[in-house]
């Protein structure tokens, strides 16, 4: 599947492998979102795919008018806003896609969790990564799911306040596995990147992680982007320029500064 960047497909041989469970890790302001939103957007669009984009830091207005600057034409393909209530998901099935077999992309986001879960409280059992699993369970099983995007992984920890969490995570990575989706679990890093993600072992347990960082050159902020690993593919591990320009990303080799 392509991650949609111009000049780095090419390198992944493609893109990445289906059914891989990916981190996309950054610090902030190197547009992890931007870039996952991205994926989803041109899966729907190109090849008519159902996504889902599960957003624990943003409200699905905030994040739909991102993109919108970002030139995304979000009229092209059919967006809907779901909660994690799986009654009123099974209840309206079959009105959370106007068309699943011409593909679409579901929104999440914890403005309409928040507006659910007034007057309630969580069950022991139930923390927000059971509500989370539970949510894309019920999506696939429901009217089928190719991708889905955790944003972010870091607030799902600090919602959960988990007992364990690496083996709560060993088993959450399995469960994307196996049902059989491409997973995109963005992760926040410290801006002296002394560490990939929250616990440091998320990084063994992905398939995949892509790194995001930003580098000041000649009083210029520049963003670059690595394919840090990549199972059952020969992917570069080059570090690239990350340059978005006309609502599309290109990777530039070698590190150079983005062409004007």
């Amino acid at each position: 599947m392509k991650l949609h960047i111009e000049g780095f497909d090419e390198v992944l041989g493609g893109g990445i492998p289906l059914s891989t469970v990916n981190m996309i890790t950054g610090t902030t302001g190197t547009m992890k979102s931007s870039l996952s939103f991205n994926i989803l957007f041109n899966e729907v669009k190109l090849n008519k795919k159902i996504g889902l984009y599960i957003s624990l830091e943003e409200t699905f207005e905030s994040l739909m008018a991102q993109m919108q600057s970002l030139q995304f034409d979000l009229n092209s393909i059919d967006i809907s806003r779901i909660g994690y209530d799986l009654s009123i998901i099974r209840k309206n099935k079959t009105k959370l896609l106007k068309n699943p077999k011409k593909g679409g992309l579901m929104v999440s986001d914890l403005g309409q969790v928040r507006k659910e879960m007034v007057g309630k409280e969580l069950a022991p059992n139930e923390n927000w990564f059971f509500l989370t699993k539970a949510l894309i369970k019920e999506i696939k099983e429901s009217i089928g799911l190719d991708i889905v995007v955790v944003d972010s992984l870091t607030a799902l920890h600090v919602l959960s306040a988990l007992e364990n969490p690496r083996v709560k995570l060993f088993y959450f990575f399995e469960f994307l596995r196996d049902l059989n989706v491409t997973s995109f679990l963005l992760s926040e890093m410290p801006h002296d990147e002394s560490k990939l993600s929250t616990y440091e072992v998320e990084p063994y347990l992905a398939d995949g992680l892509l790194k995001l960082t930003m580098s000041n050159r000649h009083r210029k902020v520049s963003r670059e982007i690595a394919m840090v690993k990549m199972r059952s593919t020969n992917a570069s591990l080059d570090v690239f320029t990350l340059d978005f320009k006309n609502g599309k990303f290109r990777a530039l080799y070698g590190g150079q500064v983005p062409l004007v």
